[in-house]
């Protein structure tokens, strides 16, 4: 595969490895957006010098890459989210491998799955880790999903049952009580200052 820094672009379909393992599409799924960004800027730059035709061609080029890449992730997604999560309850979801766009979908699908359950699921438990694998050691999934459940508003408990979770509690607005009222007042927009 090439580098991106050498201004080469990855060839897709030089990707190794084994289908059925989310490894493989997240490498496809890379070069897909490498040769997208490469296309895209080898349109820009045809454009700027005057070859419009040649920049039409390599933009489709950049948006089929683009495509490309965006359903090599979700098989990715699709078989991380089968691996962590067979023989878990449903009040259980484990996001570990997926990226904040992918985990706030899920969470998304979660929610509305939660609330339209018969009778409604009361808690819903979403294993996010503690960040470790995280670049810098800095947790990305933990606060992305914290606040999307916090504006779902709903009672967010984060580190139960351990550190590498968040609990939710599908409660009406009346239990969530006055930290969740701040939430959801601060959620809207309201100013702090005034």
């Amino acid at each position: 595969m090439g580098n991106a820094s050498s201004g080469r672009s990855a060839d897709p379909a030089a990707a190794r490895g084994d289908p059925s393992r989310p490894e493989y599409w997240r490498a496809q799924g890379d070069a897909h957006a490498q040769a997208r960004n490469a296309a895209f800027a080898a349109s820009k730059e045809a454009y700027r010098l005057g070859d419009h035709a040649r920049a039409g061609q390599l933009s489709r080029e950049g948006k089929q890459h683009a495509a490309q890449c965006n359903e090599a992730h979700e098989r990715a997604a699709a078989l991380v989210l089968a691996q962590h999560n067979t023989g878990r309850t449903p009040g259980e979801l484990d996001l570990h491998g997926l990226r904040v766009k992918e985990a706030v979908a899920e969470v998304e699908k979660a929610i509305a799955a939660a609330r339209a359950a018969n009778p409604p699921q009361q808690r819903l438990v979403l294993i996010v880790g503690k960040g470790l694998h995280s670049a810098d050691g800095v947790p990305k999934l933990k606060p992305a999903i914290e606040g999307l459940v916090r504006r779902h508003n709903l009672r967010v408990t984060p580190g139960v049952p351990n550190a590498g979770c968040i609990l939710v509690e599908f409660v009406k607005p009346s239990e969530r009580g006055w930290v969740g009222d701040v939430v959801a007042w601060l959620t809207r927009g309201a100013c702090v200052i005034c």
